[in-house]
């Protein structure tokens, strides 16, 4: 048995797709089918069965529907959370008696929806100074639940249920497993950004008597040693010796403030950016002077794929800068398939709670999109700069993420830079902290 039969009196867009998202792609059920007709329902003897309605029946799994996913339209939203069997739960209020005939004394699709959607992120928040939703904006951060991936902890407590009442359903829930990926968004420390930018900066390193620095770019123009951020052929030894297929996505904005890349018609950096992209994935870095302007999006796409010869389908959005829903409605617009910026720049876990890529529900016209969201989890950034944490203490603040995706059997994804494996400045010693979490994460413990 592979199939489950839900009865709800309103099929919504909402409800469509959190039952998808939860029983088809989370659990693994093939047959997914919704229907209102409580007599088809009724008669239904072959498969598992739900019934998603404010009217209890008897030998049939009961969850009683909160109002969100019955609604259209986005409202101050400020759902209450507390623990419920040993985990963080958003309760949706259920009146009684049918709080207590039902599974759970909450709705966990509307907790997953809620969740999923960013619906809070729709909402007004106070941003950061780069103007993002910041970690510590989220309910998941308040509530103690940001390193767990919730959605899918809830989802196994469902299947939990189905399994009580029907034994013989089968379920082919994913596997775990582990991407890395890359942001370029400095290919080269010193080289390849033409004599005027590398004189100022030469310049401006010796005003401030920055001697580390001095001693780097004199080394690096003289060629006594590679550039420090030329650590491309250490990538390569990794992938080789993890067996491992990572991701990079590249920054070809125009230079500004925030966009300090080498020039995208720089034909050694075209070249770079060939040869990397015929051996991996190879993505979009859409630069941060491109946040408000879907024409400046699709320019640095297009630039990609003239260097490539590629059809450009991933992104990640530089700084991370993410607004709902004007960054995926662009993406969705200029034909991108994939974006792995769902993640936290602040703190590392899980930003919509869920350690599995799901598509995009776009709240603003009730629709589920073709745009797949792979959430990431790990940053180098994150644990550096925002953290302050030591390349000794990186493992340790990592283990509890990566268990947590192991056990659901997510996908955990981490993003490093080219320029953080340097082992210079504030990144010495960091190469061994990003291998020792490549090892945790391939451990089949």
């Amino acid at each position: 048995m592979n199939e489950i039969f839900i009865y709800t009196p309103k099929i919504t867009s909402r409800i469509s797709y959190i039952f998808d998202l939860i029983f088809n792609q989370l659990l693994g059920i093939s047959k997914v089918k919704l229907t209102s007709d409580l007599c088809a329902f009724s008669q239904k003897k072959d498969a598992a069965k739900i019934n998603y309605s404010r009217s209890f029946m008897t030998n049939v799994p009961y969850f009683f529907p909160d109002q969100l996913l019955l609604e259209t339209g986005i409202h101050a939203l400020q759902p209450t959370f507390k623990k419920h069997d040993a985990l963080i739960a958003a309760f949706f209020h259920i009146p009684a008696p049918n709080n207590a005939e039902a599974a759970f004394p909450f709705d966990p699709f509307a907790l997953a929806f809620y969740l999923v959607s960013r619906y809070e992120e729709y909402l007004a928040f106070t941003p950061d100074k780069f103007g993002r939703f910041s970690a510590n904006n989220s309910q998941a951060y308040k509530n103690v639940f940001l390193q767990q991936p919730l959605v899918n902890f809830w989802a196994f407590k469902i299947k939990a249920v189905l399994e009580k009442q029907y034994p013989k359903l089968q379920f082919n829930c994913p596997s775990y497993q582990y991407s890395p990926s890359y942001d370029i968004d400095h290919a080269y420390a010193f080289l390849k950004k033409g004599w005027l930018r590398q004189t100022a900066a030469f310049g401006k390193n010796l005003v401030q008597l920055d001697f580390e620095t001095l001693s780097l770019q004199l080394k690096t123009w003289f060629r006594l040693q590679k550039d420090p951020y030329d650590t491309f052929r250490y990538l390569e030894q990794l992938d080789d010796k993890y067996h491992l297929n990572p991701i990079y996505f590249w920054l070809l904005g125009d230079y500004g403030t925030y966009d300090k890349n080498i020039h995208y018609n720089n034909n050694p950096f075209r070249q770079l950016i060939q040869t990397n992209a015929q051996k991996y994935p190879v993505g979009i870095h859409p630069s941060f002077g491109s946040n408000q302007d879907q024409d400046i999006v699709n320019k640095e796409i297009h630039r990609l794929e003239k260097i490539t010869k590629q059809r450009t389908k991933k992104s990640r959005q530089h700084f991370l800068i993410l607004a709902f829903p004007q960054t995926y409605e662009r993406l969705v617009n200029l034909g991108i398939q994939e974006d792995y910026s769902m993640g936290y720049a602040q703190h590392l876990g899980f930003r919509a709670s869920i350690a599995h890529p799901f598509y995009w529900y776009n709240l603003k016209t009730e629709e589920t999109t073709n745009l797949k969201i792979f959430p990431f989890q790990l940053m180098d950034v994150t644990f550096n700069t925002y953290l302050q944490r030591s390349p000794e203490e990186v493992l340790e603040e990592a283990r509890p993420i990566i268990q947590n995706t192991k056990a659901v059997g997510g996908h955990l994804i981490s993003i490093w830079h080219n320029s953080s494996l340097c082992e210079a400045w504030q990144w010495k010693k960091w190469r061994g902290a990003y291998e020792a979490i490549i090892e945790e994460a391939l451990n089949e413990k």
